[in-house]
């Protein structure tokens, strides 16, 4: 179902008190970020794009539509903008079933409208096995899951997403960021994704578009959000964190497995189970930069399990650390100290070994 042309397209400005959103925005189809510290104005955007704040003037276009036009007093209600918004808390009617909150969108589209079926939405999502359950007995995930079917049901041509996962136990969390994956490579529905954590943003957006103060500082392909020197100042880079996709397959006895991250594989942390798991699972991994170790020689006689070559692509200067950018297939930042950098000499195309614990890696909801 995707479309051709600038998924958004808006020029308006809203004041709340003594904040202004100043914004001019052109947004493409993919998956878009929006990121910015709290009180930057992202979640005003959403609402304007949604229809559930007018903007003082301006214009905003869907795919070439008009949704709202202060000049030409054009303003479509939300519900008929043909937008899907998922909200951090959910927002499901609780006197409904899951099947029910679902299908309450899709009963109210045209069959001619429905261009897939409400199983195909359950299925991506898997949450078939929660159909009859009351949505007040869901997990933080289910819940997630479930408000994200319930948009999708009603066939927007654009979903926002605002901080889908803040209130999110970390499992969860890349559980949420596949199924997002899978949302726009199999059913092809821009999204606008709003967060604050940089991590969260390079793991799944295609382009992102950078806020402070309500004026938009940035915008552009994700590597922004470390090359910049304007974007960032408003960037928080503590607990930084890889959030890597890979195929999880069994290495031996006793629960152990590995992760293949592009030309890598990664020993995990030993899980306990019950039965012989022999299928590979695609699944998101988190590792903290601040938890890899780097080196300039091949270390041996280690504990790790995880001892593997790499070479760096970039070095990114943060106010309080150094990220290394490196190459393994895929990239992968690991956090040192300006000092180790420069002592190191530790620089774009130096070969380098990167020492992980095992269980330093976090499985995400596989």
């Amino acid at each position: 179902m995707t479309k051709s042309g600038c998924a958004i397209r808006l020029g308006v400005k809203k004041r709340l008190g003594e904040f202004t959103l100043d914004c001019q925005l052109d947004i493409a189809n993919g998956i878009t970020a929006i990121f910015g510290p709290s009180g930057s104005g992202k979640t005003t955007l959403l609402d304007c794009i949604a229809g559930f704040l007018s903007p003082d003037q301006g214009c905003i276009s869907k795919f070439g539509r008009i949704v709202f036009s202060s000049e030409r007093s054009i303003n479509v209600s939300p519900n008929k903008r043909g937008i899907g918004y998922v909200v951090q808390n959910s927002a499901l009617f609780p006197h409904l079933t899951v099947k029910e909150n679902i299908n309450y969108g899709f009963s109210l589209t045209s069959e001619q409208k429905r261009e897939y079926s409400l199983e195909t939405v359950m299925e991506i999502l898997d949450i078939a096995y929660l159909s009859e359950r009351d949505t007040r007995n869901l997990s933080g995930g289910e819940r997630q899951r479930v408000a994200l079917a319930r948009s999708l049901a009603a066939f927007p041509d654009i979903l926002l997403l605002d901080e889908p996962l803040a209130s999110l136990d970390a499992p969860f969390r890349g559980l949420i960021i596949q199924k997002l994956k899978i949302i726009f490579r199999e059913l092809g529905i821009p999204m606008i994704y709003v967060s604050h954590s940089i991590s969260e943003v390079i793991a799944l957006a295609h382009q992102v578009v950078v806020m402070s103060e309500g004026s938009v500082l940035g915008k552009g392909n994700v590597s922004i959000l470390l090359r910049d020197s304007n974007v960032k100042r408003v960037a928080d880079f503590s607990s930084f964190e890889n959030l890597l996709q890979g195929s999880i397959s069994p290495v031996g006895i006793d629960g152990q497995k590995s992760i293949a991250l592009g030309d890598t594989k990664l020993i995990l942390p030993i899980e306990r189970s019950e039965g012989e798991e022999k299928e590979e699972v695609s699944a998101i991994v988190s590792i903290r930069a601040s938890d890899i170790i780097l080196s300039k020689i091949k270390p041996i006689g280690l504990s790790a399990r995880n001892v593997i070559s790499a070479r760096v692509k970039e070095v990114h200067s943060t106010d309080s650390s150094v990220l290394v950018e490196c190459d393994i297939g895929e990239p992968i930042y690991v956090e040192i100290t300006s000092l180790s950098q420069s002592e190191l000499g530790i620089y774009s195309g130096t070969e380098v070994f990167l020492i992980i614990k095992a269980s330093s890696i976090m499985v995400l909801g596989n």
